[in-house]
């Protein structure tokens, strides 16, 4: 369909599609309006009916599926969306194609052992000086000066290089076997550089032997076929030509989701997927979370029949497309690494009776009976596959149901049990519903629903005083009435300042609970994860079991607390909890609600389903996308659509660049998001040459006073030094760790900005750790004690690191008073008592809170 003309300006083209193909669409009246104002600068703009029919390159239809019992449904491909996946440079550029070695600590996905230990996920070749090189080739190889001979293994990466290794099993000719007789050597790692060629030599012509006691016997079969072998995707390049061969692992989100704003009924299931090449950060974006398929009227295990078709020839043959990184046609590989959802789904995935019957776990056999810290047998697929059988050949339905209680399996028809992945060890537990909208939120609802309303407000006070610096948001709700309302992200707050503001009224078996809960969320939220720590996380994770089960007997039964164990084991495989949660796919939920909500919803499924796949090709075609080998869109057309304008308007949501003004408490100036900058300087004084006394400054400049809270009252000295290279954010009032000049880090409290010398200083009072030798001294929550210092020091902004979370250690001298409060009501200020928590600032002594998420020692 043409609607191009030599008079249409192509980006007024450009805005008008894009506005009409939003993915928060406007009234048929209001699309009309608005064109009819664009016409007046440009009267050959096409009508509102070719706007809407008009498809862009790079777009591909829906497809249509039906149930066993004829109910229709709408499925966009995953190969589809793969092909314009590879071909957008700002994807394929930043996809990892091969497993990464970490230095120490896992931060990615595809640092997790299970990308890098299972065949199935290793990418099958890799493009060197003599060709391409696949798993199971005989290569020639140098390695130490002289040349070598081995078969292809692995290859990888190292983190923090470029370079990609192959790991190489050596073949050593003995000098007691035949010319053609070797034997299996170590298995090294060399550069692919080193590789000189590819031998044309058949394994079978060799005399392959292995060295077992001291003597020379034969390989068994499958160790000859797992070393020689061909790779199937070999055979396949060679049929295209030789072309490349690439490895793009995806992890499938599915999860249900009102189709209506109120959220309470028309439910809508959904699967969808993103890329686990692309770092979490990248993944954190919602345009990386792809759209599949949802529907109102099929369950998500009838949904899944044409996807496990998909997802087997995906796996096992792949599809060809366009490169934007190789800049060629390759061949794409995607198989699944792991599936992520909530419990419920994720017991429905297994094919699991959930956590209502005996057998609650759908990763072990754990029986109720022998309680939350007992970890049963491991499930897996062939197990399951058996149970299943046993249960449909039971004669009555007496003995199915007593097959059932006894495994804890359903025999619902499930065709997720043909993918070739073990579904019990790859939907791993995800933090967000298992541990926020879990123990965090039966133990608050607990507390919060025995306590009098005046103690409710008491900790609404304690949390008002609470300082929030280094935290990522405040908790904004009224805790003493909305507590019932929570939701994850108030939770995942409330987990970091719990053990600062509930003890005073909990039992000492509840403060034993909670401090063991703490310890679990700081590893399980922490942006890393130590392998050689799994150990310390499991008996952390097992003494918070024991702790619920001492003290909280109402929660003996409860999945969330015993699924716990097996998270350790997960991160090991998937990497930091971080990278399977599902916090940012729940928010995906919203955008296909939305799409829901503003169409006529006579056929939602497949009106679902077109949206998404045109805002895929918009994102495809204007993100400099190849919609074949040489074509793709104009770079003005591309750098209109990156503005953030557009970005913004596309997304649903602010993007980085967005600046929104807001007032926060605390800030000295009208701030963006939620911080200060420290390049934003407010008090100017005059130029600081060297030290100078701060009681001259304040004689001085005394509007300087006036933003010192009262606890910061009191110094000496004031130390400057450095030079400022770069911008941090902060806020005044907050603690921040920076750089001391040493080349050590300090922790301070920021007071206020200077200029000097057209350069931005910050002044921060010091606060000292305590030690006992060379330990530190910790609190009853093994959080280290600091000392507020009279030290006053002038820091360039460079040298501040980031802000972090010290929280005042109260004493009897801290206490709840009734003060009168200054409110705005109605446009008149107004005096109101108002029970606030005091802090004695006369004792200096602090702790670092080691469970604030951004914190690290």
């Amino acid at each position: 369909m043409q609607i191009f003309t030599s008079l249409l300006d192509p980006k007024l083209l450009a805005m008008a599609y894009l506005i009409v193909h939003s993915p928060r669409p406007m009234g048929h009246k209001n699309l009309k309006f608005i064109l009819h104002t664009l016409r007046v600068a440009c009267p050959s703009l096409p009508s509102l009916s070719l706007l809407v029919k008009y498809r862009l390159h790079g777009y591909y239809a829906p497809k249509m599926h039906f149930t066993r019992t004829g109910i229709p449904f709408y499925i966009n491909p995953v190969s589809n969306t793969l092909k314009m996946c590879l071909g957008n440079p700002e994807i394929s550029h930043n996809l990892v194609r091969y497993p990464v070695i970490p230095k120490g600590e896992f931060k990615e996905v595809f640092h997790g052992l299970h990308w890098r230990t299972d065949r199935r996920f290793f990418s099958p070749m890799s493009t060197t000086s003599c060709g391409n090189v696949f798993i199971g080739d005989l290569i020639q190889y140098q390695s130490s000066g002289s040349s070598c001979m081995g078969c292809v293994v692995q290859f990888i990466c190292q983190e923090g290089q470029d370079a990609i290794h192959c790991r190489v099993c050596k073949l050593d000719h003995h000098p007691q076997l035949s010319a053609k007789s070797y034997v299996i050597g170590e298995t090294l790692s060399i550069p692919v550089c080193c590789i000189e060629a590819v031998l044309d030599v058949q394994a079978q012509a060799l005399h392959v032997l292995k060295c077992h006691e001291g003597h020379f016997v034969q390989l068994t079969e499958n160790e000859y076929t797992s070393l020689f072998s061909p790779h199937p995707m070999k055979i396949k390049s060679m049929q295209w030509g030789g072309i490349p061969v690439v490895m793009v692992p995806i992890t499938l989100f599915t999860d249900d989701t009102s189709g209506n704003k109120s959220k309470q009924w028309n439910k809508f299931d959904s699967w969808n997927f993103r890329l686990e090449g692309l770092s979490k950060k990248e993944n954190g974006n919602l345009q990386n979370i792809h759209f599949i398929c949802a529907s109102n009227k099929v369950p998500v295990l009838d949904m899944a029949v044409p996807l496990v078709q998909e997802f087997t020839a995906l796996e096992n043959e792949g599809i060809i497309a366009y490169d934007a990184f190789l800049q060629r046609n390759v061949i794409v590989v995607a198989p699944i690494l792991n599936i992520i959802c909530d419990n419920p789904r994720g017991a429905e995935v297994c094919s699991h009776l959930g956590a209502t019957t005996s057998k609650y776990c759908r990763i072990c056999m754990a029986d109720v009976t022998t309680g939350l810290h007992s970890i049963g047998c491991l499930r897996n697929k062939p197990d399951t596959l058996c149970q299943i059988a046993r249960i449909q050949s039971a004669r009555t339905q007496k003995e199915m149901k007593q097959l059932q209680k006894e495994f804890g399996v359903s025999a619902k028809p499930n065709p997720l049990l043909e993918l070739f992945i073990d579904l019990h060890r790859c939907t791993p537990v995800e933090v967000l519903h298992t541990l926020l909208l879990g123990p965090y939120k039966y133990l608050f609802r607990d507390l919060m629903g025995r306590l009098t309303t005046v103690q409710r407000k008491e900790i609404q006070a304690r949390i008002s005083s609470f300082s929030f610096s280094g935290f990522d948001m405040k908790l904004s709700r009224n805790v003493a009435k909305y507590f019932k309302s929570f939701v994850g992200r108030d939770f995942k707050i409330l987990a970091q300042l719990a053990l600062f503001v509930l003890p005073p009224y909990l039992t000492p078996g509840e403060t034993e609970v909670w401090f063991a809960l703490s310890k679990v969320f700081k590893f399980v939220y922490c942006d890393t994860f130590l392998p050689e720590m799994v150990d310390v996380y499991k008996s952390q994770c097992l003494a918070f079991t024991h702790a619920v089960e001492r003290n909280c007997p109402e929660l003996r039964r409860k999945l969330k607390i015993h699924i716990l164990l097996h998270l350790p084991d997960d991160m090991l495989q998937f990497g930091p909890a971080s990278t399977f949660n599902t916090e940012r796919c729940e928010s995906y939920n919203a955008a296909i609600r939305g799409r829901n909500i503003y169409a006529n919803r006579h056929a939602p499924s497949k009106d679902i389903a077109t949206s998404f796949a045109i805002q895929e090709s918009i994102r495809f075609v204007c993100s400099g996308g190849h919609y074949d080998a040489l074509e793709k869109c104009g770079d003005e057309l591309v750098k209109l659509y990156k503005s953030s304008e557009v970005d913004d308007f596309l997304r649903g949501e602010a993007s980085a660049s967005c600046e929104k003004p807001t007032y926060l408490r605390g800030a000295i100036r009208k701030v963006g998001k939620t911080k200060v900058a420290l390049g934003s300087v407010l008090v100017r004084v005059q130029e600081i040459e060297g030290n100078i006394s701060i009681s001259s400054l304040m004689e001085n400049h005394p509007q300087f006073t006036l933003l010192l809270p009262p606890m910061l009252s009191s110094f000496n000295t004031l130390v400057s030094w450095g030079k400022a290279t770069d911008r941090n954010i902060v806020n005044v009032g907050d603690f921040a760790q920076y750089n001391d000049g040493t080349g050590s880090t300090a922790v301070g409290v920021i007071l206020c900005c200077i200029e000097s010398n057209s350069r931005c200083y910050v002044i921060v009072r010091h606060l000292e750790p305590l030690m006992a030798g060379t330990e530190p001294i910790c609190n009853d929550f093994d959080c280290p004690l600091y000392s507020l210092t009279s030290i006053l020091r002038s820091i360039p902004s460079a040298a501040i690191i980031r802000p972090v979370s010290v929280v005042h250690q109260c004493t009897s001298t801290c206490s709840l008073q009734n003060k009168d409060v200054s409110m705005t009501l109605e446009r008149q200020v107004a005096s109101q008592k108002t029970l606030c928590f005091s802090h004695d600032w006369s004792n200096t002594l602090y702790c670092y809170n080691v469970y604030c998420k951004s914190n690290v020692l």
